[in-house]
């Protein structure tokens, strides 16, 4: 089938006590404190018996084994794009992790997501001085085929393996265009293409000046909560789990923060469509991968199961 994943249909109702929402209908996050017990009661409750929440619980199972102190929910809220790095090296068992996450994406997907670290002299990468204090101590580069479809999949499993490096206590950020190729390390087979890089390691405990103002210009062009919805009526009055999961869209990556992704319900009770405003770069369709991975990690911590089609218009049904 054509899915990203598939689950068995569930209550849709955001009954999930980690949600609650204030008069402006914002998605609330209350702490965590018992990550393992909280899914290990949502496997029970809901009785959600696919890979999918298999998967979530493996990903928290390895990043709190090596030193994580966070749930991809908590990643969610906590990531930011991240374009300041100190020269504190990624620990060995954190890198071999990326490696075999990595790995298994590209098993399961046909994917060509490969890792790399520092060279024999030291150096990893350069990030454009215009836009990057420093330069990682390792990074992700993403590779696929040209087209729509596998680009989209490159965004779902490269957040996926953002989110990953997050739950570890890494940062991240997603870059097109403003690193130096010469420098860049990747693998390439007939047909891919080098998409994305992920520069990962260790934010500074203090932004620098020249990234906070990047950071706010960015930002300033996000788009209101409400404009990635449109529905039969407003997103305050949607299902809670729909608020949420909106949210936690509107709080993932995007191309230059264009978040060119509507969410779109023909009917309150009806599926969920995920549509692209316009397309201009090509980037949009890795723009839908990220939103529809949120989305998705967010509905099945509803305790909403469905499936993403892939491709703009996809239903999660």
């Amino acid at each position: 089938q054509n899915h990203c994943y598939q689950q068995e249909r569930n209550s849709n109702e955001c009954n999930y006590d980690s949600f609650q929402h204030n008069k402006s209908s914002q998605l609330m996050h209350n702490s965590y404190q018992r990550p393992f017990a909280r899914y290990a009661t949502m496997l029970v409750s809901y009785r959600l018996s696919t890979s999918f929440v298999y998967h979530v619980f493996e990903l928290l199972l390895k990043a709190t084994m090596i030193g994580g102190t966070m749930d991809i929910i908590q990643a969610i809220e906590k990531r930011i794009s991240c374009r300041a790095f100190t020269d504190q090296q990624v620990e060995q068992e954190k890198f071999d992790a990326l490696v075999e996450e990595a790995t298994r994406i590209n098993e399961e997907t046909g994917l060509h997501f490969q890792i790399f670290g520092p060279r024999a002299d030291g150096t990893v990468i350069n990030m454009s001085d215009k836009m990057f204090a420093g330069n990682p101590p390792c990074y992700a580069a993403l590779v696929a085929k040209k087209d729509p479809v596998e680009e989209e999949k490159l965004g779902y499993y490269g957040e996926r393996l953002v989110l990953f490096a997050e739950m570890m206590g890494l940062s991240t950020c997603w870059v097109a265009g403003t690193f130096d190729r010469a420098t860049t390390r990747v693998d390439l087979d007939e047909g891919e293409v080098l998409h994305d890089v992920i520069p990962i390691g260790y934010a500074p405990a203090k932004i620098p000046l020249k990234q906070r103002t990047i950071r706010a210009g960015i930002r300033s062009r996000s788009k209101a909560l409400d404009d990635l919805y449109r529905g039969p009526v407003p997103l305050g009055d949607a299902p809670e789990w729909i608020q949420a999961c909106v949210d936690a869209v509107w709080k993932g990556p995007s191309a230059i923060n264009e978040q060119p992704v509507v969410f779109v319900q023909d009917d309150v009770n009806g599926p969920v469509r995920a549509e692209l405003i316009r397309v201009k770069s090509g980037m949009e369709y890795t723009d839908l991968g990220i939103a529809k991975y949120h989305f998705a990690v967010v509905a099945d911590a509803c305790g909403v199961a469905g499936a993403w089609e892939w491709g703009v218009g996809g239903t999660f049904a």
